[in-house]
């Protein structure tokens, strides 16, 4: 070998040396392997060194990556109107050393048909849905479903928080008074008056507000890290705006106020302030 090659080569050795041995790529995984619209997408994280930061590009957004344990996560919605077939999730890092890099997953969407539901409200009903004071509910109820806290407060499956007949599913297409209004975003869950309501799982109360005139006695609660869980039309809120909630406590009791043509609760969970299909809370994968 010549001189001038030893030379190199010490020189690629020594530079080596000084980097340190290349880390290796976090290993991602995406659950469930085949979601379905609707449905939630746990995107995990797991660094071989420590991690500067990370996130995942999803249907046009970026989404940040927060710590679950020993591990990253994100509960990503699939939204309903997504076609089946191959989609992509690209997740990007960077260790605190400086190595980066990327990863693109592939999802395939599986198909999912909604079904359809028409309405019939009277004419002072309609007129509540563009009541000034509608407005302020939707905003009131939308700061509180967007918000992204960091610290995942649920652990495991959701609970159904009231035993009833199902009277609405998610994601049907609902049209009022022969006219499209809005897919159906939560599950009704008939039930009598005054049936306790419980906490789907353990968060902190974002919203209890008792005066609104469309969704009536309303509770919001903030699982953590993007994920809430939403309750409408209660006859009595039992927690106050602030408090922790445990899995399981009674939080209001099933009601008839604002737009209802009974008792029934409209339970409802969003994903980063997007509905997705409370049944798959349910079981969620390992």
């Amino acid at each position: 070998m010549r001189p001038s090659y030893l030379r190199l080569f010490a020189a690629a050795a020594c530079a080596l040396a000084v980097a340190g041995p290349v880390l290796s790529a976090p290993k991602n995984t995406v659950r469930p392997e085949r979601p379905r619209p609707g449905d939630v997408l746990f995107v995990t994280l797991r660094p071989e060194a420590a991690l500067l930061r990370a996130a995942c590009s999803w249907c046009g957004r970026s989404y940040q990556f927060l710590p679950t344990g020993d591990s990253f996560g994100l509960a990503l919605p699939v939204p309903v109107t997504m076609r089946p077939g191959g989609h992509h999730a690209t997740i990007y890092w960077k260790y605190a050393d400086g190595h980066s890099g990327t990863d693109r997953l592939t999802v395939e969407v599986a198909a999912r048909r909604f079904g359809v539901q028409r309405l019939r409200l009277s004419a002072g009903q309609e007129r509540r849905y563009s009541a000034p004071e509608t407005a302020r509910e939707y905003k009131l109820i939308g700061a509180a479903l967007g918000l992204v806290s960091q610290e995942r407060l649920w652990q495991g499956d959701f609970l159904m928080p009231v035993e009833g007949r199902i009277t609405t599913e998610f994601g049907l297409q609902r049209y009022v008074n022969g006219r499209f209004g809005y897919r159906h975003r939560g599950l009704d869950i008939a039930a009598p008056e005054g049936t306790p309501v419980k906490a789907a799982a353990a968060g902190v109360v974002t919203l209890a507000d008792d005066s609104f005139l469309l969704h009536g006695q309303t509770v919001v609660v903030d699982h953590g890290q993007g994920t809430s869980s939403l309750y409408l039309h209660l006859s009595e809120i039992a927690v106050a705006a602030g408090e922790a909630v445990a899995q399981g406590q009674v939080i209001g009791r099933v009601g008839a106020t604002g737009i209802a043509t009974g008792p029934h609760l409209h339970y409802a969970v969003y994903a980063y302030h997007e509905a997705v299909d409370p049944r798959c809370w349910l079981h969620l994968p390992e």
